[in-house]
């Protein structure tokens, strides 16, 4: 039931507008609609059941599925690069998780709008409703975020499943009408409209494509509810109710060419149950909206813990489930985004050819992605992952070079979305590694720090200091400050450092290596679904209660831009800006503000 609600959203709404949208490039002819639905269930099967339930599932890090936990998978040295090859696969990674906050930002546009739609077929006078209605929807989705999904989360499950029982019905009413359309589930159908379409193929594959938005969620959500349930599901109740509704609607254009305008709300035999439709329809794709707005937040997180992001505010909205998190910034970005996206293209035909270009994207590079960890990490024979590969790609591709056409069109869209996206990981990984570089070249080290101690020129005060380090640091710049300025060290020094693990939750148990009876280094390692509230795990692991005693002591770095550094001047002036706007490491890590105190140093990377 909660696969139901959650994951098969995307996918489950979009009988909505596929059709539509391929028929209006294709055209209605019979043939042209048994090619059509041919290649619509040829594609959730290659795509869906094939690609991604059969094989790319198979890839999950202890449970948890997506892009970037397959960017986790792979070797170190393809994420730390240090070759033109293993660059290239990195940059590849990041070009499809940007993708993908393209898609979670034209997801709800596209599937609300799609359903207010329907409105115009109750009256053609509605029609200039449907965009308004589509803001106001969407507007009020985005502000009650911050109060979580909790509280309404539970009927997800039985409203989805009450949607595929309907459209299963209501297109199993159609298909009584022409039972022949049953025909177009033969691949010759689609192999001989491929054959006499010749190049117009592209085209129609641009629009084919629309039937399988949503797949890569069900990789992502297989961490929330497992892989078999997700199977489950989509073989005995999503993937027949979206193929039953598919042979329903070119039942109906079959037999009424004039419906092929928008063939979904035509399955609907009366006004009665045209407005069931309607509100069954707006009802499913706020929660397919819901589920894509939680996966993005989900990604965000990831991406920070992975050193993609800089540090966002996080906020969990659920005591029970740690999963349930609100990120501000990312909300209010794509919410904003995604209603200047309904107002600017006005209808979801429009919006339709910038939404495919980033699902094409996505699925090629969650390709090779996979063919990369089946080869370096479970070390499959080429006979055996190759014909897997290629088979993948050639769907994939054709599916791209389709889309590309859309590019002037709107498919800009996600383009210049996933570019914005991009720029900013590839310039916090960039800036964050030249500040690596230069913490390492530190004139300091614990030498220094012991023989100052002995010889009295460093003096000790009571209490305890926790210095905050970054992975490259030797000697923590916020301890160097304060010795160099104060010439004193607290009689206990906890020196920190969080880093990132490849697991989603570290089982990696807290490090504690005494250095001496004054100093200790702990090492806490954090998965990239897990969120460090500090103080409260070093009273349980280290500290016990002393810890309410402890004083915190943080770095914060000011960015020279010179020209003397290695990163470059503009690059180091957006780095700065990035890491001025990222969220403090005491609201990060949940850090008491009355015991943490900051060391101002200045940097020229």
């Amino acid at each position: 039931m909660g696969a139901t609600g959650v994951v098969f959203g995307d996918i489950g709404t979009s009988p909505i507008y596929a059709l539509k949208e391929t028929l209006h490039t294709s055209g209605a002819q019979v043939d042209d609609i048994y090619g059509v639905v041919s290649l619509f269930f040829w594609t959730l099967t290659l795509v869906v059941s094939v690609k991604y339930l059969g094989f790319v599932m198979q890839a999950d890090n202890r449970g948890e599925g997506g892009i970037l936990a397959l960017l986790s998978l792979m070797p170190r040295k393809i994420r730390g690069p240090k070759t033109t090859k293993h660059q290239a696969i990195l940059v590849l990674i990041l070009v499809g998780t940007a993708l993908l906050f393209g898609d979670g930002v034209l997801t709800p546009a596209i599937s609300v709008l799609s359903a207010t739609e329907g409105l115009a077929l109750l009256n053609p006078d509605l029609a200039q409703v449907a965009v308004p209605l589509t803001v106001v929807i969407l507007g009020v989705l985005f502000m009650v975020q911050s109060r979580g999904t909790h509280t309404i989360g539970n009927i997800f499950g039985p409203v989805m499943l009450w949607w595929f029982g309907l459209i299963a019905g209501l297109g199993f009413y159609r298909f009584l009408a022409e039972p022949s359309v049953i025909k177009a589930l033969s691949p010759t159908y689609a192999l001989e409209y491929i054959g006499h379409s010749g190049f117009k193929t592209f085209a129609i594959l641009a629009s084919v494509i629309l039937c399988v938005t949503g797949a890569e969620a069900l990789y992502a959500d297989m961490g929330h509810f497992g892989v078999n349930p997700i199977r489950w599901a989509w073989m005995f109740l999503v993937g027949p109710a979206l193929i039953m509704c598919y042979l329903g609607q070119a039942a109906l254009v079959s037999t009424n060419p004039d419906a092929a305008t928008n063939p979904f709300f035509g399955l609907a035999p009366n006004q009665t149950m045209l407005i069931v439709l309607i509100v069954s329809a707006t009802l499913a794709t706020v929660i397919a909206s819901q589920a894509l707005i939680t996966g993005v937040f989900s990604l965000s997180r990831q991406a920070v813990q992975l050193g993609l992001f800089p540090r966002l505010t996080i906020k969990h909205t659920s005591a029970e489930h740690e999963g349930q998190i609100y990120v501000p910034v990312v909300n209010w970005l794509v919410g904003i985004t995604s209603i200047a996206l309904v107002i600017g293209f006005k209808s979801s035909s429009a919006l339709a050819s910038a939404y495919v270009l980033a699902i094409a994207g996505t699925m090629a590079i969650t390709t090779f992605a996979f063919h990369i960890v089946a080869r370096e990490v479970w070390e499959w024979p080429v006979l055996k992952i190759l014909p897997l590969t290629v088979t993948f790609l050639i769907v994939d591709i054709s599916f791209l070079i389709g889309t590309a056409s859309h590019i002037v069109n709107g498919g800009w869209v996600p383009i210049a979305l996933g570019a914005f996206v991009f720029a900013v990981m590839a310039i916090w990984r960039a800036g964050n590694r030249a500040l690596n570089r230069r913490m390492r070249e530190s004139t300091r080290t614990w030498q220094d720090i012991y023989q100052g101690l002995e010889t009295g020129e460093i003096s000790t005060v009571n209490g305890i200091g926790i210095f905050m380090a970054s992975p490259a640091e030797m000697v923590p710049a916020a301890l160097i400050s304060h010795v160099t300025v104060m010439h004193s060290l607290p009689e206990e020094v906890i020196v920190v450092t969080v880093k990132p693990d490849t697991q989603p939750i570290s089982s990696t148990p807290v490090l504690c290596d005494h250095i001496s009876d004054r100093l200790c280094r702990v090492t806490i390692y954090a998965g990239y679904m897990e969120t460090i509230q500090l103080p409260g795990l070093l009273e349980r692991e280290v500290l016990g209660d002393k810890e309410k005693l402890a004083t915190y002591y943080l770095s914060e770095r000011h960015f020279l831009a010179s020209d003397n550094g290695t990163l470059g001047h503009r690059t180091e002036a957006l780095f700065e800006i990035l890491h001025r706007n990222s969220v403090a490491p005491t609201a990060f890590y949940g850090l008491p503000y009355d015991r943490v105190i900051t060391i101002g140093t200045r940097i020229d990377l």
